[in-house]
């Protein structure tokens, strides 16, 4: 109970310490400032014009929303559906009416919609505004000028139509069949201009603000505002890229100064620029020198406080960070939880089960790596059968009673250095160049043995002979092509080795020109199932292995397309040199 009280007492006094600095700072801070405030920062009076172009970005986005909605509901009407799939649009006059009687009855709905067209396979448009402005119009050119936009599964586009007096936003897609998804023309939506204008309108201050909206091709969607600043539009809407999403900058123009703020809209394909002029206060060089001496006395205040503070803080942490310290050196002790601040004890016990944990963890990656050996050193046991060796001792006792020593020589050497690479002294993983090596010295072995049943190719990118790979990963995948692909067909064969790094990725890759690896054992491998009596322990074990290992680091495909190819990716940062 004790102990208790005197953790509130302390906890009492640093707080109402704390509080009673921090409480005096403010008060002489709002009494000594209160006569000089600024009213707007420029940081301020910028960000709130970029929340103003946000807001309008969002009502044009809305709008432009809208218009892709009733371009939807459009395509899907069945009547229409009809018409589009006759290629004429104005084939008919009767089943015209009928045609736009539909459309106008869509088009009524909208606010945000000035008029919708259509374009027939025959380059015929069928345009329908108000009830005043339905008409027809043959070769219009709208087929070829907006072909790029005529696919199946293409998405809608915003263009900008450029008009005599003033350009507008237009909505517009490929009509594509519902039974045949071909694109059977087009269909356009064009955007109020007047809603866009009324929209902006509530926004600015049309006598001394000048606002653009432009597309990512710098051509102009909308203009409004005072014009003394129009020449310089364009050239903001180029300083300003995709990954721009905004802009906030003063310029100064005509000898006034402006901001001039800017967003970007990549998913609709627009930018929108404002400029507004920057009111200065007249006393404000007054005010920022004074601001700044005022802080200085507050930092100044606040520095001795928090010194005076700090001492009574700083030795738990102090002790905290020495046996942090002292873990980077691999002592993982605990620490005494011996403060008088229930806070630090709190600290200190999850740091004590910090060290807990990581000390567990230790011990489970040392059985995990056990394990991880066990399987290796069975997956070379596997791949040193004693068949393997009898054949080869076989081939140099025919050889040697043939009299051809020089070849019998060959295999004796390969097979020594095969063996010796195997062992390599104890090491469970090896550099790729050294792995390479004792293929090498496989392919020879299979070559004096089989001559010219099959020929090889080994290609290895320099800078991947420095990685370390575990023992026995490439040998096994060529002996499962010669054993499985080649040597089955009877035929002469091919097998290629490739090693090379790629976006971060050690890529190795055999391939082979022989039988092909089963569909039911690339299943079974692809899920990491036993593949029972089969037997591919060389490719299965050196997945498993791999998969064991490396985890989410590794990957493989295996492909069956003219060649048979195994390839094998490990990202590069898991792996030693």
């Amino acid at each position: 109970m004790m102990d208790m009280n005197k953790n509130f007492r302390l906890n009492f006094k640093i707080s109402a310490l704390l509080g009673a600095v921090i409480f005096l700072i403010i008060i002489i801070y709002l009494l000594i400032f209160t006569n000089h405030y600024q009213k707007y920062e420029y940081e301020i009076i910028g960000q709130e014009n970029i929340n103003t172009l946000r807001s309008i970005d969002s009502s044009l986005s809305t709008m432009a929303a809208s218009a892709d909605n009733y371009s939807k509901m459009i395509l899907a009407d069945s009547v229409v559906q009809q018409m589009m799939e006759t290629g004429d649009i104005l084939d008919d006059f009767s089943k015209q009416q009928t045609l736009m009687k539909r459309i106008y009855s869509v088009l009524q709905f909208s606010e945000f919609i000035d008029m919708i067209w259509l374009t027939d396979q025959q380059g015929q448009r069928l345009i329908i505004g108000d009830s005043a402005s339905i008409h027809t119009d043959s070769g219009s050119g709208y087929e070829g000028k907006y072909e790029w936009l005529r696919k199946p599964y293409g998405e809608p586009e915003l263009v900008v139509e450029k008009g005599e007096n003033t350009n507008s936003l237009m909505l517009i897609r490929s009509f594509n069949s519902l039974e045949r998804f071909a694109s059977l023309g087009l269909i356009g939506v064009q955007i109020n201009q007047d809603k866009i204008d009324h929209l902006i309108s509530n926004s600015i201050d049309y006598e001394n603000e000048q606002i653009a909206i432009l597309n990512f091709d710098n051509e102009i969607i909308y203009r409004g505002g005072t014009q003394g600043a129009v020449g310089d539009v364009v050239k903001a809407a180029e300083s300003i890229s995709l990954s721009d999403r905004e802009l906030i900058k003063k310029e100064h123009i005509n000898g006034k100064d402006y901001y001039l703020l800017g967003v970007v809209n990549p998913k609709n394909g627009w930018k929108i620029f404002r400029y507004t002029p920057i009111v200065r206060n007249k006393d404000i060089n007054t005010l920022v020198r004074f601001n700044i001496l005022l802080i200085l006395i507050i930092g100044l205040l606040i520095f001795c406080g928090a010194a005076a503070i700090a001492h009574m803080l700083t030795i738990p942490i102090q002790q905290l960070l020495c046996y942090m310290k002292n873990v980077e050196g691999g002592q993982l002790e605990k620490i005494q939880e011996q403060t008088l601040l229930q806070e630090f004890k709190s600290l200190f016990h999850g740091y004590n089960r910090l060290v807990d944990e990581i000390k567990r963890l230790i011990q489970e990656t040392i059985e995990r790596q056990k394990r991880i050996r066990i399987v290796e050193m069975n997956e070379i046991q596997e791949q040193m059968k004693p068949h393997f060796l009898y054949n080869a001792l076989d081939s140099v006792e025919a050889l040697a009673m043939l009299g051809d020593t020089d070849n019998a020589c060959r295999l004796i050497e390969a097979l020594g250095g095969f063996y010796k690479k195997c062992v390599s002294g104890g090491r469970e993983y090896i550099s790729i160049d050294s792995e390479i090596r004792m293929v090498h010295d496989y392919m020879e072995i299979l070559k004096i043995r089989f001559g010219d049943l099959f020929q090889f190719d080994i290609e290895v990118e320099d800078s991947c002979r420095k990685y370390e790979i575990p023992k026995l990963t490439i040998q096994p995948l060529v002996e499962n092509s010669f054993q499985h692909g080649i040597r089955p067909n009877k035929t002469s064969g091919y097998i290629q080795v490739c090693v090379k790094e790629e976006s971060g990725k050690l890529h190795i890759l055999v391939r082979d020109n022989g039988k092909g690896i089963p569909d039911d054992i690339v299943s079974e491998l692809q899920n990491l199932k036993d593949c029972g009596e089969k037997k591919s322990l060389g490719l299965r074990g050196t997945i498993q292995r791999l998969k064991l290992i490396y985890e989410n680091a590794f990957s493989f495909e295996i492909r069956n397309q003219g060649l048979s190819e195994i390839h094998l990716y490990l990202d590069t940062d898991v792996l030693g040199e």
